[in-house]
């Protein structure tokens, strides 16, 4: 093997293995007629297989090593399971599913492509490049991707871009569901409702705009916009990914696990153990500033709870909005009591 190879070798020798695998990473595929691309074990989507993006499903199904086109009809991803999946494993079968809805299959045949240029051709310029920086370089992969973040926050925010987060307007379309109201609020939950327009999404980002002293955004793109220059706003991005992705995880514990909403220090914390858990990621430039930031949402968390808007509750704001302010205040007086 590769590892074994490089033993008592020359520098030269080392150098041409390393090449080797540097190629290797910098090919994926691109699918046409979808019968030569594995579904799971062949790079087409994201930054790595679908296998590797999820595992957990991976194990457990019976259908490996077969192509695109044999497991997705263009109406159904026929996948099946040795065992019963539990609500979390089910929450990533949607998402697959989501991600099998993007493809759109051509009379072409598969191609593999060079994923480290634009023209997605293969050129020793690339290819030296990839080599002097030692590891892989996604210059050219969407915004989503180059982000610092786990692989599991890039497929979803690439589902959250492309309005195929699993909220309850969303899996109406899918199933009957008769309540698709907002778990936080009583409005109609959907993808920009959660995420950009319920009242805690307001407040949550409020605390982010305070911390940078910028407005990052009311909706999707205004927050996606900082992500086109993520070298200058990586900590920003990276604060926003978490944020986001704390707010999903927290709306599925009390969908899954039954867990009561308390106050938005709840989703705070999230915020801080998904940075902590980040910060490798972080690069060795930015981490002061980094850390900075998570010790200012820290004394967010630890201050008393705060009216919307930081003032009485506005006029615009919904019957649900109201009664969340009311829940503030009694947990207000709970606390200086």
């Amino acid at each position: 093997d590769g590892e074994s190879a490089e033993i008592g070798a020359s520098p030269f020798w080392k150098g041409v293995l390393w090449a080797c695998k540097a190629a290797k990473m910098g090919v994926r595929c691109r699918i046409g007629d979808g019968k030569s691309v594995r579904f799971w074990e062949d790079w087409w989507f994201g930054n790595c297989s679908l296998a590797t993006q999820f595992w957990d499903l991976y194990t457990i199904n019976n259908q490996k090593n077969l192509c695109v086109a044999n497991l997705w009809d263009g109406t159904d991803l026929k996948i099946s399971f040795r065992r019963g999946v539990n609500d979390a494993l089910m929450q990533d079968w949607w998402n697959l599913v989501s991600i099998a809805e993007s493809i759109t299959f051509s009379n072409d045949c598969d191609a593999i492509i060079w994923s480290f240029d634009s023209s997605s051709k293969f050129s020793v310029q690339t290819m030296y490049n990839t080599v002097s920086f030692r590891g892989v370089q996604p210059v050219y992969t969407p915004v989503i991707w180059n982000l610092q973040v786990p692989p599991r926050i890039h497929i979803f925010l690439w589902l959250l871009s492309n309005n195929k987060t699993l909220t309850r307007s969303n899996l109406a379309r899918r199933r009957s569901l008769e309540d698709v109201s907002c778990l936080f609020c009583s409005e109609i939950e959907t993808v920009h409702h959660l995420f950009f327009d319920c009242c805690v999404a307001r407040t949550l980002r409020s605390h982010v705009s305070d911390i940078f002293d910028i407005q990052i955004g009311s909706n999707y793109e205004s927050v996606a916009r900082w992500w086109v220059s993520n070298k200058r706003n990586s900590v920003l991005n990276m604060t926003s990914a978490a944020l986001l992705w704390s707010l999903w995880k927290l709306r599925n514990s009390f969908c899954f696990q039954g867990e009561i909403w308390r106050d938005e220090r709840v989703v705070l914390n999230r915020i801080i153990q998904a940075l902590k858990h980040w910060r490798p990621l972080c690069k060795e430039g930015n981490k002061e500033k980094y850390d900075w930031v998570v010790s200012r949402i820290l004394e967010k968390s630890r201050q008393p709870l705060r009216l919307i808007d930081g003032e009485s509750v506005p006029q615009r704001c919904s019957t649900s909005e109201r009664l969340y302010v009311m829940i503030l205040e009694s947990a207000n007086a709970h606390d200086l009591r």
